[in-house]
């Protein structure tokens, strides 16, 4: 009885506000670091994508359309604060926060690795998908290269800051500490 009542509670008005007004500040902080922070902080030549860690934490937390729609937002707001193109990134990123959302709505993510596989999944998926779109675009690099140079150094650097980011993440959106959120 008392956990219809919180779930019921969860769901006015004032808790979607909320709950919107920490994700747009999540969204805000999370391109202000990955746009002035990330590019200064290399390890083997690799940056850390924080909007795609922040994206998958989003989905792992709120599901998949917060997720694919939080993706959508960081990804154009990543596109506008770095003058990229405008839709790569947030094509990529809406796929990589919809399945995060999907497996967090199909999966036991109590485990403490869950967000360490999805980082590293959504990493690998997502830097797929951008040397897929440089193809297309005939800008060719060798597989050898792009496996050596591009793909494991940002797989094993967003993997070691996907533990922490997810656990800031889940205490900035008030989902506490303890165990998964009820069904």
């Amino acid at each position: 009885m008392r956990a219809a009542r919180s779930r019921v509670r969860a769901f006015t008005w004032q808790g979607v506000a909320a709950d919107v007004a920490r994700l747009a500040v999540m969204l805000v902080v999370t391109v202000l670091v990955q746009a002035t922070v990330a590019p200064h902080v290399r390890i083997l030549g690799a940056s850390p994508d924080f909007t795609l860690i922040a994206v998958v934490c989003v989905g792992l937390l709120r599901g998949s359309e917060a997720g694919a729609l939080f993706g959508f937002i960081a990804g154009l707001c990543m596109a506008v604060a770095v003058f990229g193109p405008l839709g790569l990134v947030s094509l990529v990123l809406v796929i990589v926060g919809y399945f995060a959302g999907r497996y967090a709505e199909t999966a036991d993510t109590s485990s403490g690795l869950a967000p360490i596989v999805v980082v590293a999944v959504g990493t690998a998926v997502a830097e797929v998908l951008y040397t897929l779109a440089q193809f297309l675009l005939d800008r060719q690099a060798p597989f050898g290269f792009f496996f050596v140079h591009a793909l494991l150094p940002v797989l094993v650097f967003n993997s070691l800051l996907a533990a922490p980011g997810y656990l800031l993440a889940r205490l900035w959106l008030r989902e506490g500490l303890g165990s998964a959120r009820p069904a």
